[in-house]
C-alpha cells in the first residue's frame, strides 16, 4: 500500500465582526437618603457596543426600566432616543459619551472613535 502525503493548508479564520464593548457603569437614584428597608444592590446589565464595519454603537438592556439614552460628542449632545434599546449611527471621529436616564437608575459610558 502505498501512502501519499497531501500538504494540509491550514486557514485562518479571521473574525469579521470589528465590535468594541464599551464599558457602562450604572448607578442607582435613591430618592430616599436613609432608607429604612436593607436591600441588596441592584444589578442592571446594561452591554454597549460599537461597531466598526456599520459604524454604529448599539446599546442593549433586558429589563423593565423605561428610559432614555443621550449620546454625547465631545461634550455636547450629539444624538438621543427616547428608548433605552437603541442604535445610534456614527459617521465621524471624537470623544462619545453615552447616558442612560431611567427612574431608579444611570448608566455612562464613553469611547473615543
Amino acid at each position: 500500500m502505498i501512502a501519499v502525503a497531501v500538504p494540509m493548508i491550514a486557514t485562518g479564520s479571521e473574525n469579521k465582526s470589528k465590535s468594541q464593548r464599551i464599558v457602562m457603569e450604572t448607578h442607582p437614584i435613591r430618592a430616599n437618603p436613609t432608607p429604612t428597608i436593607h436591600r441588596a444592590p441592584m444589578h442592571v446589565c446594561v452591554d454597549a457596543y460599537y461597531d466598526e464595519l456599520s459604524s454604529t454603537i448599539t446599546i442593549n438592556y433586558d429589563g423593565e426600566a423605561t428610559g432614555e439614552t443621550l449620546l454625547y460628542k465631545d461634550g455636547e449632545l450629539f444624538d438621543s432616543s427616547s428608548e433605552i434599546n437603541t442604535t445610534f449611527s456614527i459617521m465621524e471621529s471624537g470623544y462619545f459619551t453615552i447616558e442612560i436616564n431611567t427612574e431608579y437608575w444611570t448608566a455612562e459610558g464613553s469611547i473615543e472613535i
